[in-house]
C-alpha cells in the first residue's frame, strides 16, 4: 500500500472537522432560534430540504463513487487526473439538468413562490457541491486540509452570523451565512485541486463507463434522501413553518450527534476501497469490526443521555419557544442507535466493497416506509408524526442492513460486546435523576450530568475489560507520550 497517513491521524483530523461542523450548527442554531423564532427557522429549513433534492440530482452519487474510485487511482496521477476531469464533465451536465428541474418546480408549485428568494440562495449549493470535489480529498486522505479549511470558513460564518442576523426579519442573511459555512469552502477546493489534478492533461475521456455505477449510487442516494429529508419537506407542505421549526429543533442535536459518531467510519472508505481492490479480506474484516464497536461505544450512552435530557437540551440550544419539541426529541432518540449502524454498513463498508445493490435494497425499503408513514402520521400528529415515521423507517433500514451484512461478516462476533455498552450506560439513569432532583440551574445540571455519566461509563467499560475502550485509551495514551517526548 502507498505511504499514507495513519488511520488514527485521519480519524483525529476528521474528528476535528466533524466537531467544527457540529459546533457551528449548534452555536448558530442556538443564536438563530432565539433571534428568528420558530417560523424563521422553519422557512430556512424547508428551503434547504427542498433544494437538497436538486443537489442530489446534480451529484448523481458522485461523493461515494468518487471517493472509492479516486482511492483506487491515487498511485497513478495520470489516471487520477483523467478520472477527476471525467467526473466534472458528468457533473456539469447533471447540474444544468438539476437547475432546469428546480426552475420547473418553482414555476409549477404555488407553495414555493413565498420561498423564492430562499430557494435561489440555497440553490447556489448545487454548483458549489459539484466543483468542490470533496470526494477527491477524502480519497487522498487529506484530512488535515479538510479540517483546517472547514474550521476557517465556519469561523468566518459565525462572525458574520453575529454581525448580520440581528432580528426576526434577517432570514435571508441567515440563509446566506449557513450556505457560506456548509459550501463556501468548495470554491477553495476547486483551486487547490491542482495539487492532485493536471487540468491540462490531453487524454481520451471515457464518460460512458462511469454512468452505470453512478446511476446505481444515485438510486441509493435518492432512497437515502427520501427517508432523511422528506420529513421536513412534507411537514412544510402539510403543516407549515411552525411544525418544521419545532421538528428541526428536535432532530438537530440528534443529527449532529450522529455526525460525530459516524466520523469514526468516514476515514475508512479510501482505506477499505484500497483493501477491496487488492482482495485483502482479513484486513477488511478487522477494520470493520473495530469500526462497528467504536460506533456502539459512542451511540449507546448518547441515546440514553438524549432521552433523559431532551427538555434541557431543547431549552439550552433553542430556547423556551421551542420547548414543545422536547417530546419530539424523545421520540427520535432511537435514531442515534440506528443511523450510525446503517451508515457504517451501507456507506462506509458496502460502497468500498462495491455492494451497491445491497445498499439500494435497504435504502429503498426505508424510503418507501418513510413516505407511507409520513403520509399517514404527519396529518394526524404533525412533527411528532414525522418523528415516529423517521424512527420506523430507520428501524427497517437497520434490520435490512444487519441481514445483508450477516452474509459477509460474522455479525455475532461483532455484537458480542454490545451488552457491555448497555450495562455501562445504566448508571446514567440514576445520575441524571439525582441531579434533576437537586434543582440546579439547567446549564450546570446538563454539564454535570454529561461529565459524571461519561466518567462512570468509561470506568465501567474498563472494569469489564472491554477491548475497544482499552484500545482507544491506549492509542490516546501512546500519542500523548509521543508528543511529550
Amino acid at each position: 500500500m502507498p505511504k499514507t497517513t495513519s488511520l488514527f491521524y485521519n480519524f483525529i483530523f476528521n474528528l476535528i472537522k466533524t466537531i467544527n461542523s457540529i459546533l457551528f450548527p449548534i452555536i448558530s442554531f442556538t443564536y438563530a432560534a432565539r433571534v428568528l423564532g420558530v417560523d424563521g427557522v422553519g422557512q430556512v429549513s424547508f428551503s434547504k430540504s427542498f433544494v437538497s433534492y436538486f443537489v442530489m440530482i446534480a451529484m448523481l452519487g458522485m461523493n461515494y463513487y468518487g471517493t472509492r474510485e479516486a482511492a483506487k487511482r491515487r498511485d497513478n496521477n495520470e489516471e487520477l487526473s483523467r478520472f477527476c476531469i471525467e467526473m466534472l464533465i458528468i457533473n456539469s451536465f447533471s447540474t444544468v439538468f438539476a437547475y432546469l428541474l428546480l426552475a420547473v418546480g418553482m414555476l409549477c408549485i404555488p407553495t414555493l413562490q413565498r420561498y423564492e428568494t430562499l430557494l435561489l440562495i440555497c440553490s447556489i449549493g448545487i454548483v458549489l457541491q459539484g466543483i468542490g470535489m470533496e470526494w477527491l480529498y477524502q480519497a487522498m486522505e487529506d484530512y488535515r486540509y479538510i479540517a483546517v479549511r472547514s474550521a476557517l470558513f465556519q469561523i468566518v460564518a459565525l462572525i458574520a452570523m453575529f454581525l448580520f442576523v440581528r432580528d426576526e426579519e434577517d432570514v435571508i442573511p441567515y440563509a446566506v451565512i449557513t450556505l457560506l459555512a456548509s459550501s463556501g469552502s468548495y470554491i477553495l477546493n476547486f483551486f487547490n485541486a491542482r495539487k492532485y489534478v493536471h487540468w491540462r492533461q490531453q487524454a481520451q475521456y471515457n464518460i460512458k463507463k462511469h454512468l452505470k455505477p453512478l446511476l446505481w449510487l444515485f438510486a441509493m442516494t435518492v432512497s437515502i434522501e427520501l427517508y432523511t429529508v422528506l420529513d421536513s419537506t412534507m411537514l412544510g407542505f402539510l403543516k407549515g413553518d411552525t411544525a418544521v421549526g419545532l421538528y428541526t429543533a428536535a432532530i438537530k442535536v440528534e443529527r449532529l450527534i450522529n455526525t460525530l459518531i459516524i466520523s469514526v467510519g468516514v476515514v475508512l472508505i479510501p482505506r477499505l476501497s484500497y483493501y477491496a481492490s487488492h482482495q485483502e479480506i482479513e484486513k477488511i474484516m478487522a477494520l470493520s469490526t473495530k469500526a462497528y464497536n467504536f460506533v456502539f461505544l459512542l451511540s449507546v450512552p448518547a441515546a440514553v443521555g438524549l432521552f433523559l435530557l431532551s427538555d434541557e437540551i431543547i431549552l439550552l440550544f433553542s430556547g423556551s419557544a421551542f420547548l414543545a419539541a422536547g417530546f419530539t426529541m424523545r421520540l427520535l432518540t432511537p435514531i442515534v442507535l440506528l443511523i450510525p449502524f446503517s451508515v457504517l454498513t451501507n456507506q462506509q463498508i458496502f460502497i468500498p466493497m462495491g455492494f451497491e445493490k445491497l445498499i439500494l435494497i435497504s435504502t429503498g425499503v426505508g424510503a418507501i416506509t418513510n413516505f407511507i408513514s409520513n403520509c399517514v402520521l404527519i396529518p394526524l400528529y404533525a412533527e411528532n408524526g414525522a418523528a415516529i415515521a423517521t424512527v420506523f423507517a430507520e428501524t427497517i433500514v437497520a434490520i435490512v442492513c444487519f441481514l445483508n451484512a450477516n452474509h459477509y461478516f460474522r455479525m455475532r462476533d461483532i455484537f458480542k460486546t454490545y451488552a457491555q455498552y448497555w450495562i455501562a450506560a445504566l448508571p446514567i439513569v440514576p445520575i441524571v435523576l439525582l441531579l434533576k432532583a437537586s434543582h440546579l440551574n439547567y446549564i450546570l445540571y446538563l454539564a454535570l450530568a454529561v461529565a459524571l455519566s461519561a466518567v462512570c461509563y468509561v470506568v465501567l467499560l474498563i472494569l469489564m475489560k472491554n477491548p475497544y475502550i482499552r484500545e482507544a485509551l491506549g492509542i490516546a495514551k501512546s500519542q500523548f507520550l509521543r508528543k511529550r517526548n
